[in-house]
């Protein structure tokens, strides 16, 4: 699903009531989001129900859903490598419990923060630099009763004594647990790794403010993120891709072939705007009188601009749709907060 806002005012060109050759409900042009439905294809297979829940690879231990603000690499590294169990020796319970007939699973454990993420909290660092402070490093996973405890006795619970606990259950996971494999955790790790750098390259946290210059009447686009995108085409050609997550692969390589698509199409017609932009050459404006070349360039015109706004909705579809494997093949609580990427009709510009 595509959400779609529309703000800005009223033009004579194109039609208000279209977009991308659909017809727009009226709610539209109010304030409120409405979904856009049409023939538009994604091109991978059936998107996967949002509701299943991943397992740990070799241990089919459930995750948990933490609201700890680290990478998704990060997260699979905690998680896995502890075997989502509590890091106090005398305790390591499962940080869940299955569900039953009537109530779904029961998450219990919580990724720490070794060194507070406050200077005031527990064993608090202010010389500590914030963009180490959600790194794997300082985290440790705990079940709720033992953060209590770490966080209420910091004198015992220093930030050595963390670390060595931290470094003595995972060292017990390899050596102890028949179904974990240390090299078997790598994979996921890569793929995570490989969703950290392309949540980065698409600015997806931006997506609905960059990608709403692009459904204006005059598509438009700054220089160093059209360069940007291009490059992302080329990276996603790059990686090695282990065979573990097949349907996460497909749909970074389906979200790669659209973008191709919309890069090469908006090219065709782009002229530099301004000091950092492109703009979607008005190729309809001539000087001669000529009325009947001028409408058959107009419609030129409005079609170019339509298939643009069509793959920039097919795109929104793409990354929708590595949302989706990420939670159905890494972690189920991926981007749960932030909710589907959406995107929102430009200004129209008189």
């Amino acid at each position: 699903m595509v959400v779609l806002r529309e703000t800005g005012t009223t033009s004579s060109r194109p039609p208000e009531n279209t977009l991308c050759g659909h017809v727009i409900p009226e709610s539209m042009s109010r304030s409120d989001l409405s979904t856009v439905s049409g023939p538009l294809q994604v091109r991978s297979p059936s998107s996967l129900p949002l509701s299943a829940t991943p397992t740990r690879a070799g241990s089919g231990l459930r995750e948990k859903i933490f609201p700890v603000a680290v990478s998704l690499k990060t997260h699979k590294m905690l998680w896995g490598r502890a075997a989502s169990r509590c890091s106090v020796a005398d305790c390591r319970r499962l940080l869940y419990r299955e569900a039953t007939e009537s109530d779904s699973e029961s998450l219990i454990g919580e990724a720490c923060h070794i060194v507070a993420a406050s200077p005031q909290g527990p064993r608090g660092d202010p010389l500590l630099p914030d963009d180490q402070m959600d790194e794997y490093q300082n985290l440790i996973l705990l079940c709720a009763v033992h953060h209590k405890v770490v966080d209420d006795q910091p004198g015992k619970y220093s930030v050595q004594y963390l670390k060595e606990i931290k470094k003595s259950h995972e060292d017990w996971v390899v050596q102890s647990l028949s179904d974990y494999d240390p090299l078997q955790q790598k994979n996921p790790e890569r793929y995570a790794s490989y969703v950290d750098e392309w949540i980065s390259r698409v600015d997806l946290e931006n997506w609905r403010a960059w990608t709403s210059h692009l459904l204006a009447p005059d598509p438009r686009i700054d220089q160093k993120r059209f360069t940007h995108l291009t490059a992302t085409r080329d990276w996603l050609l790059s990686p090695v891709w282990p065979d573990s997550h097949p349907r996460l692969r497909e749909a970074l390589t389906n979200f790669r072939n659209v973008l191709n698509d919309f890069l090469l199409t908006f090219r065709a017609h782009a002229q530099p705007f301004g000091e950092d932009s492109y703009i979607t050459e008005a190729f309809y404006r001539i000087r001669e009188w000529d009325p009947e070349r001028y409408q058959k360039l107009l419609q030129r015109y409005e079609e170019h601009v339509d298939l643009i706004a069509d793959l920039v909705l097919e795109l929104t579809r793409a990354a929708n749709f590595v949302c989706d494997q990420v939670r159905l093949e890494l972690y189920a609580g991926f981007r749960l907060k932030e909710g589907v990427t959406p995107v929102e009709r430009g200004p129209i510009r008189t």
